[in-house]
């Protein structure tokens, strides 16, 4: 979650602006003596039962909305996974997206697995539970919090960007 304070002024008073996962602006607007609608709950799921990574949005104890964003899944990646499967090797997506998001574009990319809410700690975790099986593994990052996990692997491949080229 992150946001911004903003220091009152003649002409306006303060405000505390929020947003990010539901479970943490939930928590945010609880504790500022707000109550979480069931409407922003059912927008949250539908958005990540798409595919969608949902952010709530909230002003001091009043959530204002949700945003839907979604990562474009590229073309023919699902033909890509089904060769790589044919040849043996297994794919993971391992995500910080919520286990909703995850399970839909896990399914409309064509992986094998996924894990979904991952730390750092978590994705370093799962590339030694893999090598201690024996297997080679390689992994695809474009963020810090992928370091770890890119330096344990057998093959770390580091992404300047997620975008489509």
């Amino acid at each position: 979650m992150s946001g911004v304070d903003l220091v009152a002024t003649a002409s306006s008073p303060s405000r505390q602006i929020r947003k990010g996962a539901a479970t943490s602006v939930k928590s945010w607007v609880e504790s500022q003596g707000g109550t979480y609608p069931t409407e922003v709950t059912a927008a949250v799921d539908t958005i990540a039962r798409s595919g969608g990574t949902p952010l709530v949005v909230a002003a001091g104890r009043e959530v204002l909305g949700v945003i839907h964003l979604k990562d474009v899944v590229k073309g023919g990646i699902k033909e890509r996974f089904a060769q790589l499967r044919a040849m043996g090797i297994r794919t993971v997506m391992i995500t910080g997206d919520n286990p909703l998001t995850a399970a839909a574009i896990a399914a409309e990319a064509g992986v094998d697995d996924f894990l979904a809410q991952a730390t750092p700690e978590m994705k370093l975790a799962r590339i030694r539970e893999e090598q201690a099986k024996g297997h080679l593994v390689a992994m695809t990052g474009d963020g810090t919090n992928d370091a770890p996990a890119l330096a344990q692997a057998d093959v770390g491949v580091a992404m300047n960007t997620g975008t489509q080229a």
